[in-house]
C-alpha cells in the first residue's frame, strides 16, 4: 500500500473501524445494515483474542459490546431447521453452531451464560470432528472438495483455546484433528492449490501451516517437509531439501468409510499422485504428474447392454486396495442389474511414472455393449493427437505426458470400431464389444526418458486349456515405449482354469508386469478373483 500510494499502512486502529461499522446495527442509532454475516463475527472475535490488547480503550468496548450483541443474536436466530439445511456448507453450519459459540463463550466468561455457550461449541465441534473424518485421519469424500474451508474453524477454535487454556478436545479427539492434518497437507498441491476442489479456487497453505504449528509438526517429518517445501516455493524461494526423521510414513492412504484414497509416489515436489473420491455417481479424480496438474474432476461413464442405458449407482465401493514400493492400486465396484459389474481400476507406479486408468466390464447379458468414458484434463494442458497413431500427446510448459487407448488400434490405416478423441477439456474413449464383457485401459506415461521413444501396442491373445478365448472372457495387451515393456491382463468371467498370454500362465483376475527383454514376465501387481 505504501508503494501504491506513497502513504504510510493502516494502523491497526484503523483497520477495526470498518470492522466496528460493520458489527453495528440499528438499534445502536447508526445507519441500517445488512443483517451481519457469521465471519464477520468470527473475525471481531478473533480480533478480539489475538489483538484486544494493542487496540484503543474506546475501540476495545465497541467491538466488545458490538461482538457480544451479534453473537447473542445469532445464537437466537440459529434453528434446528438450519442445522440440517443441505443448501448450507457443513463447515459454514461449523462456523456458526461450533467455532462461534465455543470462542465467544471462552472470551465473554464473565457474562452469564457463557459456559453453556463453550459447552455447545464444544459438542457441535466435536460431533463434526468424529462424523466427518475417520479413525486415521482421513476426511469423507463429502469434505474434500471444501477440506480447508472445513478445517480453518477446527483449527481457528483450537488456537484459541490454547491461547485461554481451555479444554475443547479428548485426546482422541485431539488425535484425531492432527491425523485430519496430516491427510490433509498432501492434498494441497505444489501450485499451492486444493486437490479435488471441484473448480472452487482454495488454498489450503496458510490453515494447514497453522496447523503445524500448532501440532508443533516437525519439518524433518514427511508431512512437514513437504509442507515447507510448497511453502517456500509459493513465496518464490527454491524448495529445501527435505530430511527426514528415519521413520519412514508411506505418503499413500485409503479409507472404506470416507470413500476416498490417495495414490502417491512419495512425498517430493515432484511426486505424482492421484486423488480419487467415490461417493458419487462419477468418481472424482486429481491427478498431479511430477508435481503438475495434469487431470482434474469427474471420471464420466456411459454404458448402454443392447438397447439399454445401464442406469449407475449413486457412489462406488472399493473391493481392492494395495500399496507397495512398486505401485499403488485400486479397485472401485459398481453392481448393475442382473450379474453385471463395473470395475475402475487405477494404478499408479512409484517407480516408473506412468499410471493405469481402465474399466471392466463383466457379468453382462451376452450382446452388444457400448462403451464410453470421459477423462477431465486440468487447467493450461494442450492436447495433440498423434497422426500416424491413436496416441494423444499432453503438454505444458516442461512437461509432456503420452496416452495410449490399448484396446483401440493402434495406427489409423486400420479401421476400428472403437474411437479415442481428445479436446481441450477431456479426453473421450469409444469401446463397442460383442458378448459378456468388455475391457477398456489407458495408460499415461510422462517419463523424461520416453518423452520421444517409439511407442507399440496391440491387444493380445488369451488362450485357457490350448483354445482361444474372446477379449469378452479376458483381455490382455501389450505396450512397447523406448526400454518399458509392460503387460495388462483382465480376466472378465471366471472358470477356474488358468489363463495363458504372452507365455505367462495365471489363475489371477488382474496381471500388471514388465516383460524384460527376453520375454520373461515380472509381475508389478497381481489381483486374485475375488
Amino acid at each position: 500500500q505504501k508503494r501504491a500510494t506513497n502513504k504510510a499502512p493502516k494502523t491497526l486502529a484503523q483497520r477495526i473501524e470498518p470492522l466496528i461499522r460493520c458489527l453495528t446495527t440499528e438499534e445502536d442509532n447508526d445507519e441500517p445494515s445488512e443483517p451481519v454475516s457469521p465471519f464477520a463475527v468470527v473475525a471481531a472475535l478473533e480480533v478480539l483474542a489475538l489483538a484486544g490488547a494493542r487496540l484503543r480503550p474506546e475501540q476495545l468496548w465497541k467491538l466488545w459490546r458490538h461482538s457480544l450483541s451479534q453473537v447473542v443474536q445469532l445464537i437466537r436466530t440459529n434453528t434446528d431447521e438450519d442445522a440440517h439445511d443441505p443448501t448450507i456448507p457443513a463447515d459454514v453450519q461449523l462456523i456458526e453452531r461450533g467455532e462461534l459459540p465455543f470462542v465467544a463463550g471462552v472470551l465473554f466468561g464473565d457474562v452469564a451464560g457463557a459456559m453453556d455457550l463453550v459447552k455447545t461449541g464444544r459438542k457441535a465441534l466435536a460431533r463434526s470432528l468424529v462424523e466427518n473424518a475417520d479413525s486415521d485421519g482421513t476426511p469423507r469424500a463429502e469434505m474434500i472438495e471444501r477440506l480447508p474451508l472445513w478445517l480453518a474453524p477446527l483449527i481457528r477454535a483450537s488456537l484459541i483455546a490454547k491461547r485461554f487454556d481451555v479444554k475443547l478436545w479428548t485426546n482422541d479427539q485431539e488425535q484425531t484433528l492432527m491425523s485430519a492434518v496430516e491427510r490433509a497437507i498432501p492434498l494441497c498441491r505444489p501450485d499451492g492449490k486444493s486437490a479435488l476442489s471441484n473448480g472452487l479456487s482454495l488454498e489450503p497453505l496458510p490453515v494447514l501451516v497453522a496447523a503445524a504449528e500448532l501440532f508443533h509438526l516437525p519439518e524433518i517429518s514427511p508431512e512437514g517437509g513437504y509442507l515447507q517445501s510448497v511453502k517456500r516455493v509459493i513465496a518464490g524461494q527454491p524448495a529445501r531439501r527435505v530430511r527426514n526423521d528415519g521413520v519412514v510414513t508411506m505418503p499413500s492412504n485409503q479409507s472404506d468409510w470416507a470413500r476416498f484414497a490417495l495414490l502417491r509416489s512419495d512425498w517430493s515436489m515432484k511426486a505424482d499422485s492421484v486423488a480419487v473420491a467415490h461417493h458419487r455417481q462419477f468418481p472424482q479424480i486429481d491427478v498431479t504428474a511430477a508435481g503438475k496438474p495434469l487431470l482434474h474432476g469427474d471420471w464420466t461413464l456411459e454404458l448402454k447392454l443392447g438397447d439399454t442405458v445401464v442406469e449407475l449407482a449413486e457412489e462406488w465401493s472399493c473391493v481392492c486396495w494395495q500399496s507397495d514400493p512398486d505401485a499403488d492400486y485400486i479397485e472401485l465396484q459398481m453392481r448393475g442389474p442382473g450379474k453385471l459389474r463395473v470395475e475402475r481400476i487405477i494404478m499408479l507406479s512409484r517407480k516408473e511414472r506412468f499410471l493405469l486408468l481402465a474399466d471392466s466390464i463383466s457379468g453382462a447379458p451376452s450382446g452388444r455393449i457400448e462403451y464410453c468414458a470421459t477423462l477431465p484434463l486440468a487447467d493450461d494442458i494442450l492436447v495433440r493427437l498423434d497422426r500416424p497413431t491413436r496416441e494423444a500427446q499432453l503438454t505444458m510448459k516442461g512437461f509432456k505426458a503420452r496416452v495410449f487407448p490399448l484396446a483401440v488400434t493402434q495406427d489409423r490405416v486400420h479401421s476400428t470400431p472403437h474411437e479415442f478423441t481428445a479436446t481441450g477439456e477431456r479426453l473421450t474413449l469409444k469401446q463397442v464389444a460383442q458378448g459378456e464383457g468388455l475391457f477398456a485401459p489407458v495408460l499415461l506415461d510422462w517419463h523424461p526418458n520416453r518423452t520421444r521413444a517409439d511407442a507399440q501396442w496391440r491387444s493380445l491373445t488369451v488362450t485357457e486349456d490350448g483354445r482361444v478365448i474372446g477379449p469378452d472372457i479376458a483381455a490382455g495387451h501389450r505396450l512397447k515405449l523406448g526400454d518399458l515393456q509392460l503387460l495388462i491382463f483382465r480376466s472378465l468371467k471366471t472358470t477356474g482354469e488358468s489363463r495363458a498370454v504372452l507365455g505367462h500362465h495365471t489363475h489371477n483376475e488382474t496381471v500388471i508386469a514388465r516383460v524384460d527383454k527376453k520375454g520373461d514376465i515380472d509381475p508389478i501387481l497381481l489381483v486374485e478373483p475375488a
